[in-house]
């Protein structure tokens, strides 16, 4: 009994220390995430002590797994396959270029500047993957807020994000799976692992979006209260416990998941029953992933010049991706700043990190991750707000900044 109240209160310190951060964060104008990550560090094992070390399957550990999934279910939720398909050359340019550009400085900065140790190969492959993560939801949220969520520049960017966010979700899985185990490389596994996750994304795609109408149209017809959310949820965890059973990391399958619920055209529906759910849990993967953190490394001066450093490259990496759109009428510096910001996605490789490449990826490459998660995600919105704030001022009679609807 002394050990569920133990949890009790656990639970009890991180949702309080995630609502005071992310209320902090929002009077700055600065992301939630950022306030619910920096709560976790604060309060977490190497802060202040009020939480232990969360052991793989206990309480706190299961309730940030379930956080994960329904995040990665919510942005899932947010990719609307027509306009997938129907994407522009342009941002699908822009896209590829802001996936691979960061990849390669990753890459190469891992090796340039010699970490990693034992496993250099590893970790770059880590680092990489992880500066390929665009956060859409970060840029979206600056674009509606100055009601230019209408721009051609806004349209591309949050294109090409969706599809960096696929292309990173591939790339994570792959790079998890053949450096799960022990860190050992073979081109053969590098196949089956790519095999497994691109053939189950087009199966679940191809399955579900025939499917997805008629089982979210059970989930209505039923009239017992609340069946609809619990419908909607087992669907989430299902998808990614098929993805865990073909050995991919669940949150392919949570992510694909979201992408077939909004098939069934419930999309407004299933976002506002899953709303409260995500409002609890989600935030406590994020102070999660903080309390994990080792403050004292976070703060140690190397480790803080390299996240610094790669802080730099990965905005680079996205910067240069707006050559994708040179040419087509649009302010490049826009495009290449809002594809900058790392956010909860960048945040994601670092849960993978943690619990899965915990063998390979040390406490000090984590650190510098979220250094980079961090600076990215603050700087680039207070660019991108100035940026598009002087372009409103000399466009006031352009009705493409007229305010978005908002559901």
């Amino acid at each position: 009994m002394d050990l569920i109240i133990e949890k009790f209160l656990e639970i009890v310190i991180i949702l309080i220390a995630a609502k005071t951060g992310a209320e902090l964060m929002r009077r700055i104008n600065q992301p939630a995430v950022i306030g619910e990550l920096i709560a976790g560090i604060v309060i977490g094992y190497y802060g202040l002590g009020l939480l232990p070390h969360a052991e793989p399957g206990d309480v706190i550990s299961t309730l940030a797994e379930i956080g994960i999934i329904l995040l990665l279910f919510e942005v899932g939720l947010e990719t609307d396959l027509k306009e997938f398909v129907e994407l522009g050359s342009t941002s699908l340019f822009v896209a590829l270029i802001g996936v691979v550009a960061p990849f390669a400085l990753g890459y190469g900065s891992v090796y340039a500047l010699n970490l990693g140790g034992d496993f250099q190969f590893e970790v770059a492959l880590f680092v990489g993957a992880a500066m390929t993560a665009t956060s859409v939801g970060i840029t979206a949220r600056v674009f509606g807020d100055l009601g230019a969520l209408k721009t051609k520049e806004a349209k591309t960017i949050i294109g090409a994000a969706v599809v960096d966010d696929i292309l990173g979700l591939l790339i994570l899985t792959v790079v998890a799976g053949l450096l799960g185990n022990d860190g050992d490389f073979s081109i053969q596994d590098l196949g089956i692992i790519t095999f497994k996750a691109v053939g189950f994304l087009l199966l679940t795609v191809f399955l579900g979006r025939k499917l997805s109408p008629t089982i979210f149209n059970f989930f209505v017809k039923i009239p017992s209260p609340g069946t609809f959310v619990t419908g909607c949820f087992i669907f989430a965890m299902g998808l990614g416990a098929a993805a865990h059973s073909v050995g991919l990391h669940p949150i392919v399958g949570a992510f694909a998941g979201g992408v077939l619920a909004g098939e069934a055209n419930m999309t407004t529906r299933i976002r506002d029953e899953m709303k409260n759910i995500n409002f609890l849990l989600v935030p406590v993967f994020f102070v999660y992933i903080g309390s994990e953190v080792n403050i004292t490394i976070l703060a140690s001066l190397d480790v803080f010049l390299m996240g610094l450093l790669i802080s730099f490259l990965a905005f680079i990496g996205k910067y240069v991706s707006a050559i994708g759109a040179i040419g087509k009428g649009m302010n490049t510096s826009v495009i290449g700043i809002g594809m900058a910001p790392r956010g909860e996605v960048g945040l994601i490789f670092v849960a993978v990190a943690t619990s899965t490449l915990s063998s390979v990826i040390n406490e000090e490459i984590i650190a510098i991750i979220i250094w980079m998660v961090i600076n990215t995600t603050i700087i680039a919105p207070i660019l991108l707000n100035r940026i598009l704030k002087k372009s409103a001022k000399k466009q006031q009679d352009d009705d493409r900044f007229e305010s978005p609807v908002v559901e």
